[in-house]
This record gives structure tokens, C-alpha cells and sequence, in this order.
């Protein structure tokens, strides 16, 4: 008997390891190889046409980091038991990762590039926002054009916030997001609006991969984790402040 080819199913924790991984190998070329190169420390015993081709390949990897966490951001507003809950959580760690965020990536402190939880505390107020307006047009039976007004109303604020307040990914994250929310059942619309929003920025062109494993996504959260979770969010400001130290050490000792 013939048997049709399967590919295997993510749950929602695999594809935040996965977000986490990508990240991880996009910051070691960020906030490591790239300072050390404009210090002149690097390239050490290799051409820097070399080191500069290493660096391309790990910020293309880390491209697919940030629309996988948008994905799960979205579906996490879907499914958390407190929306206020998951949104304090974003503000709390935003707040703690901004100076491992700006040491990592300018050696002090800098308030024109804040890092992404504040990107996706936006995002989740605004489809929050959205997706109370929507409920209340509904059950108020208000004409059909009000809803569609409000929302675009909405997204404007928040992609004007993210823009404003130089948060990492600015107004395209929090477009993401909100397109991420719109198509959420009409997959894969939902993926192929969210890469055509984003892919002509920049090297965002090469999370096309992070798109495609979205598709493989199996509506699953995973095992429940509870309060270990937050190690998730933690792993961000931590990696950050190690990759700091990780340069300071380099700068004076080679």
C-alpha cells in the first residue's frame, strides 16, 4: 500500500525553541562578530572576505527568529487564560532587557533602538484593541463600516507607537502581527501576507523558512511548562548580557 509522504507537526514550544536558536546564532553576528570587526580584533587567521561571508549567513539565519515569535504571539493571545497576564509579562521583561539590549548592541545606553518585547507589547495591545472592537460591534449589531474604520485606527496608533519609540522591527513588526491576526484562520493566507509584508526590508527576505515551518504548526501549545515559561522571556535579556561580557572580554584580552 502506498502511503502519502508526512511531514512532522511542531507544537508551539518547538517553534520557540526554534525562534530562540535563530536569535541566538543572529546576535552572536550582531552583537559579537560585527563590534569586534569595526574594533579591528577580527578577522583573526581567516580573510575577512570570509569572516564577512559567515557574517551574512548568521544574520540571514536570525531573520527567521522574529516573525516565529509574532506567529506564537498571536496565537498565545488566542488561547492565554489573562490576556493582562501575558501583556504585563511582555512590559515586565521589555523593561528588564533594555540595558542588556542597548549594551549588547551600542555599549550604552540608547534610547533611539529599544528592544523587541516592546515591539511585541504593541502588537498584542493592538490586536487586543481589534479584537475588542470587532466583539462589540457584533453583539451592538453597529454598521459594517464602523469595525473596519476603528481597526485600521488602531493599527495606525500602534504602528506610530512602535515607530516613535524606535522599537526593534518598528512599525513592520507590529504590521506582521496585525496581518498575523486578521488571516489567523485562513491559513496559509495569514503566512504568505505576512512574509510579502516584511520580506522586501532589509534581509528579511530569508525568513521565508521561518513561514514555511509555520505551516507545520500542529495548534498544539506543548507541554505545559508553567511557571518555567518564563525562561523563555528570561533567555532573551540573559544571552544579550553574556554576549556583552563576551565582548568586553575580547576588546581587552586579544
Amino acid at each position: 500500500m502506498n502511503q502519502k509522504a508526512e511531514f512532522p507537526r511542531l507544537n508551539g514550544n518547538t517553534l520557540k525553541i526554534i525562534a530562540c536558536i535563530t536569535m541566538l546564532i543572529d546576535h552572536i553576528g550582531a552583537a559579537i562578530i560585527y563590534p569586534l570587526s569595526a574594533a579591528g580584533i577580527l578577522p583573526i587567521s581567516m580573510p575577512y572576505e570570509r569572516l564577512s561571508l559567515i557574517y551574512k549567513i548568521i544574520r540571514a539565519i536570525g531573520r527567521n527568529s522574529f516573525p516565529i515569535f509574532c506567529f506564537l504571539l498571536v496565537e498565545g493571545f488566542m488561547h492565554t487564560k489573562s490576556r493582562l497576564k501575558y501583556a504585563i509579562s511582555l512590559l515586565v521583561f521589555g523593561i528588564i532587557s533594555e540595558l542588556p539590549y542597548d549594551y549588547a548592541m551600542s555599549d550604552a545606553i540608547n534610547f533611539k533602538d529599544n528592544n523587541v518585547f516592546f515591539t511585541l507589547l504593541i502588537g498584542l495591545l493592538v490586536i487586543w484593541a481589534i479584537d475588542a472592537i470587532n466583539s462589540f460591534a457584533g453583539k451592538k449589531k453597529l454598521h459594517f463600516i464602523v469595525a473596519p474604520l476603528l481597526s485600521v485606527c488602531i493599527f495606525a496608533t500602534g504602528a506610530l507607537l512602535a515607530y516613535l519609540l524606535k522599537t526593534d522591527y518598528s512599525y513592520r513588526g507590529i504590521t506582521l502581527i496585525t496581518i498575523l491576526y486578521f488571516f489567523r484562520y485562513y491559513t496559509p493566507i495569514n503566512l504568505i501576507a505576512g512574509y510579502l509584508s516584511i520580506f522586501y526590508w532589509k534581509n528579511e527576505m530569508y525568513s521565508l523558512p521561518a513561514f514555511l515551518l509555520m505551516l507545520l504548526y500542529n495548534k498544539k501549545r506543548g507541554k505545559n511548562l508553567g511557571r518555567f515559561k518564563y525562561l523563555f522571556y528570561a533567555f532573551y535579556p540573559a544571552h544579550l548580557l553574556i554576549f556583552h561580557f563576551i565582548k568586553l572580554y575580547c576588546i581587552k584580552n586579544l
